[in-house]
């Protein structure tokens, strides 16, 4: 009985500590869960694509364990079983230990955060990885009979399929996932209607702010104005689903704020309509549309009429970008009463480090200064300027609003690494923002390099667009490009060779480690390297 016991306590230690080594060697793919939204369809497809070599290498995990256990159990097999099969351990978790320490070198962009719902999956993803671990030491005990009778040294490999456990980890923190979304969806539920109730009993002035392009940007510009005048509170970072509308009021600066602003982000027709019933904003800005998402609206219309589900919201007045005009006036024609496009910014003077312009406010025009970079400030403070000044702020407050502002995080960002100029464009990943991040690095009077792995989430349209980036790369004529990411660059790089560009100044690599890596030894004062669109995809 004390033999049976032992065996038992055995295999529950063995399955324990093979959860603890597989689990902190890929917690990694919690936190992709998180920043996937915690959908089983983006995880898998950030799994699968060509760039990302997660997947092969937990095939070499496999592989590795594999073998080397095999090895130290046969080298060993003239000794006790037990003690064979303890010195195949050895391989096994070595190499486990070897991933963790390797896979560390492709950390996330954006590390996961720790949340209430990150630490439930990540338990339940340690559960799960415990009892398969579990249930595979016991069918493999059932086997040790057999294989005994077949071989007398055989029955010491019985543990070898759990060498195959880290192909299998992928589907399991899937599966965790898919176990806990109807718990945490419904707790999101309730958590959001809270924050409906809230949202309908302050008094604060609401403001959503929609489009494909800089609402983040488009929000600290509008953060930063009406600061001047009000007590304001904001989305943090890029929330804009309900969740994140949820999260702002429950903010402690939410029940003193005089004006609240959020993000509103949409991957599918109706969401736009769903954060606006929830936040029932009175004022609306429309930045603007392009080809983002179009994997989940199917087309460049569908991406349009999702976003112009803000028109018939509880907004009094929408102010959109001028762009925008044409189509609403004939698409929405209803709706155009109560929308405000902005005009034309003038005497534009665009530099490395900043930029100057005259604002057309109603009070007449305003010269304005901002170390904001590029067409796309100007464009955002735009439609800040003219939602500030309908709420009343002057124009001595609006001039001073727009000093002050600062560049946002991984947004056309400028900072300065010994003498090199480094330009933070990671959040960019649509077409025109693309464009214009070029344009800001040629304003560089030095060496001009980039690095990117082109422009993502773009559906059917990936050829036409990713070919379009690499002709712009062609005419821009900067002394390197870096493309990241072979079967991604693909495109890119023919669009780029029709354009006629210097191929010797254009490389292919794996990695972003790979590309910074390339740079080095490179760079000198006063050049300047653009990073634009490296977070796409998690890692």
């Amino acid at each position: 009985m004390l033999e049976q016991s032992t065996i038992w306590i055995f295999r529950v230690v063995a399955s324990l500590l093979c959860a603890c080594f597989y689990f902190v060697a890929t917690t990694k793919m919690v936190s992709v869960l998180q920043q996937s939204g915690y959908r089983a369809g983006r995880f898998f497809a950030w799994l699968k694509q060509g760039r990302n070599t997660y997947f092969l290498r937990l095939l070499s995990l496999s592989v590795l364990s594999l073998f080397s256990t095999a090895l130290f159990i046969f080298v060993f097999c003239f000794m006790q079983e037990t003690v064979a099969m303890a010195m195949g351990g050895i391989p096994f978790f070595g190499f486990t230990l070897l991933f963790f320490v390797v896979d560390r070198r492709y950390a996330l962009k954006v590390e996961g955060v720790k949340t209430g719902r990150w630490k439930r999956l990540a338990i339940l993803y340690l559960v799960f990885i415990a009892c398969l671990s579990f249930g595979l030491i016991c069918l493999c005990s059932l086997l040790a009979a057999p294989l005994g009778s077949l071989f007398d040294g055989l029955a010491a490999l019985r543990f070898l399929p759990l060498c195959f456990l880290p192909m299998l980890l992928p589907f399991v923190a899937m599966l965790a996932n898919v176990v806990l979304s109807p718990f945490e969806n419904l707790r999101n539920r309730k958590f959001v209607a809270k924050a409906g109730e809230a949202l309908a009993a302050s008094k604060a002035v609401k403001i959503g702010i929609v489009g494909s392009y800089g609402k983040t940007s488009v929000k600290n510009a509008v953060c930063g104005l009406l600061s001047e005048k009000y007590a304001v509170v904001a989305s943090p970072a890029s929330y804009n689903t309900p969740i994140g509308v949820a999260k702002t009021v429950a903010l402690p600066a939410f029940a003193e704020a005089e004006v609240a602003i959020f993000e509103m982000g949409a991957r599918h027709a109706g969401d736009i309509k769903e954060l606006c019933d929830l936040v029932q904003p009175d004022y609306l800005l429309f930045t603007g549309v392009c080809a983002q998402h179009v994997e989940t609206f199917g087309s460049l219309d569908g991406v349009f009429h999702a976003k112009c589900e803000a028109l018939s919201s509880s907004a009094k007045l929408v102010v959109c970008g001028g762009g925008l005009r044409e189509r609403i006036e004939k698409e929405y024609s209803a709706e155009t009463k109560k929308c405000r496009f902005v005009g034309e910014a003038k005497n534009v003077s665009l530099r490395a480090d900043g930029t100057a312009f005259t604002l057309p406010l109603k009070g007449g025009d305003l010269a304005v200064d901002t170390c904001l970079l590029g067409e796309a400030a100007v464009e955002n403070i735009l439609l800040a300027a003219a939602l500030a000044e309908l709420m009343g702020l002057t124009a001595q407050e609006i001039a001073a609003g727009v000093k002050k502002l600062q560049p946002t995080e991984h947004r056309l960002q400028l900072t300065k690494q010994g003498g090199v100029y480094i330009l933070d464009d990671a959040y960019n990943c649509n077409e025109k923002g693309a464009k214009l991040a070029i344009d800001a690095l040629k304003r560089f009077s030095g060496k001009k390099y980039i690095i990117t792995p082109g422009i993502v989430e773009t559906g059917v349209l990936h050829e036409e667009i990713n070919g379009r980036l690499g002709a712009m790369l062609a005419e821009a004529a900067l002394d390197t490009v870096v493309l990241v990411g072979e079967t991604q660059a693909k495109v890119i790089v023919d669009g780029y060779k029709n354009a006629g560009g210097d191929m010797d100044a254009l490389h292919v690599v794996p990695s972003l480690q790979d590309a910074t890596a390339l740079l080095q030894g490179h760079l000198s004062d006063g050049d300047c390297v653009l990073f634009m669109n490296d977070l796409p995809d998690c890692v």
